[in-house]
């Protein structure tokens, strides 16, 4: 793979066109390297979401007694009549 590169680039520099197939592969490059860094941000972030949503959602189910509105019970029930 890397002689038939070289080949390649050899063929470039013969034909003149050295720099505009370097300029090519630099900005091929590039592109890879930024798409690799915005893929490990996005899954950063996401993880750092996942992690709080998980927290918030622990927190709320061992918080106190009334969760999500719910009203307490009455201390002493009434009976019916009867």
């Amino acid at each position: 793979m890397l002689v038939f590169i070289l080949i390649l680039l050899i063929i470039a520099a013969a034909a003149g066109i050295l720099g505009a197939v370097l300029k090519a592969a630099l900005i091929i490059v590039f592109a890879i390297v930024i798409a690799f860094l915005v893929l490990i941000a996005g899954g950063y972030y996401y993880l750092r979401h996942r992690v709080r949503q998980f927290m918030r959602e622990t927190n709320a189910r061992s918080g106190s007694y009334p969760v999500r509105g719910e009203k307490r019970p009455p201390r002493d029930p009434e009976l019916p009549p009867g």
